[in-house]
């Protein structure tokens, strides 16, 4: 699993750091120009780069917005899940503790597990009116972001409705609740939508 962090950590930075580079790069003066007018038209040019970044990366906020608080809403019980899970492994609780926290755990889930179901594919269809209303070409994070949540929501319909042999949900369980999976989809959306504000 460390392993997986650290590709997918190595593939944002080759994302980032080109764009980075290239959304920073500037034009110098000639040399037969004085000192002052190279400055003028460096900063003419920076400003002019910087309207037209500026006008080629509009988002629509309010889509934007309604589909991080959608997903953020949809997957609140599984990061308890998780973070319960962590706490029963790794911290020296007294078994009563334990398995009250389990006990818990399964109660939210059973209550709490539909929304998860029902307000991921919303949130997807509102990222994807997200990404049409906007447009980016500083970074291609976003949309990588994008193309990985819907992966995550098919692979979640497929098991929800079971319209696969068992031994390919097994593997389709697997890649859908690993830890690695859903931090890179959150670390790409994160980083791909810093990069472009």
């Amino acid at each position: 699993m460390i392993r997986i962090i650290f590709i997918s950590m190595v593939f944002l930075i080759l994302q980032v750091v080109p764009s980075l580079l290239l959304a920073s790069n500037g034009q110098t003066g000639d040399t037969h120009y004085t000192q002052r007018e190279s400055r003028k038209d460096h900063n003419d040019h920076d400003e002019e780069h910087r309207r037209v970044e500026e006008k080629d990366s509009e988002g629509n906020e309010l889509t934007g917005q309604a589909a991080a608080w959608l997903l953020v809403s949809a997957n609140l019980t599984v990061l308890f899940s998780l973070l319960v899970k962590g706490a029963n492994r790794f911290l020296p609780l007294k078994p009563q503790t334990k398995s009250s926290i389990k006990a818990f755990n399964q109660f939210q889930k059973k209550y709490l597990m539909r929304f998860h179901f029902l307000l991921n594919p919303i949130a997807l269809c509102v990222a994807f009116l997200h990404f049409l209303l906007s447009s980016c070409r500083i970074s291609p994070l976003p949309e990588w972001g994008l193309l990985l949540v819907t992966m995550m929501v098919a692979l979640g319909v497929v098991l929800k409705f079971k319209v696969a042999p068992g031994w390919l949900r097994r593997v389709i369980y697997r890649l859908h609740t690993t830890p690695a999976t859903s931090s890179m989809v959150i670390l790409l959306l994160v980083v791909g939508h810093l990069v472009v504000d």
